[in-house]
């Protein structure tokens, strides 16, 4: 059953995040948007009606969880913990229930793949997966990142992008890795490639 007023909250959260994403000052530029927030979202949502999670959960987590790192990329490095900070002060002002803000949270906190965080509640496995699944099927968004972003040179970059798919692959559950598999293999091929130059 939906929280009184989840509607009006979900819109209000999506307004908030779309427009860091779009600033000028997002150094992801909207891309993080358009091509990793909405994946994450969407592949969230559906492992979550999969699996039988909180579609509530998974939504506003999904939509807050870089949050903090669109808003200032000093806050990158540690964003899963601004993120669910930021999340908690987002969600208290607009009168979201605490408990279910809680497991947004924790969802948030523990998505990281480069650091070994402890994932207990099915919401925060399936946060997790979407967004290591997004690193996978997004992949120009991913030469974008490395290159664009990072400023990384081909190779460089390319080593960058093997390690951070090989750990984003270790992140997906067994449902997540299903729906990515090919898309896996296929970027590795073509990383492969690039390394060989």
């Amino acid at each position: 059953m939906a929280s009184k007023g989840y509607k009006t909250i979900r819109d209000k959260v999506r307004k908030l995040v779309k427009e860091a994403c779009y600033s000028p000052t997002n150094k992801f530029k909207k891309t993080a948007w358009d091509y990793h927030i909405l994946s994450v979202v969407e592949y969230s949502l559906k492992l979550g009606r999969k699996l039988k999670a909180d579609p509530e959960v998974l939504e506003l987590a999904a939509l807050l969880h870089d949050y903090s790192g669109i808003l200032d990329i000093d806050l990158y490095k540690d964003h899963h913990a601004h993120s669910a900070r930021l999340a908690e002060e987002i969600l208290s002002r607009l009168d979201y229930p605490e408990e279910k803000t809680r497991s947004i949270q924790k969802a948030i906190f523990n998505h990281r793949g480069s650091l070994k965080l402890k994932r207990r509640s099915l919401e925060e496995k399936i946060l997790a997966s979407a967004d290591a699944m997004t690193h996978i099927t997004e992949l120009a968004d991913m030469f974008y990142l490395a290159y664009k972003v990072h400023g990384y040179e081909t190779r460089e970059g390319a080593e960058w992008l093997k390690k951070k798919l090989e750990r984003s692959w270790k992140k997906i559950m067994k449902e997540g890795r299903e729906l990515v598999k090919d898309d896996y293999k296929a970027a590795l091929k073509i990383i492969a490639r690039t390394q060989k130059i």
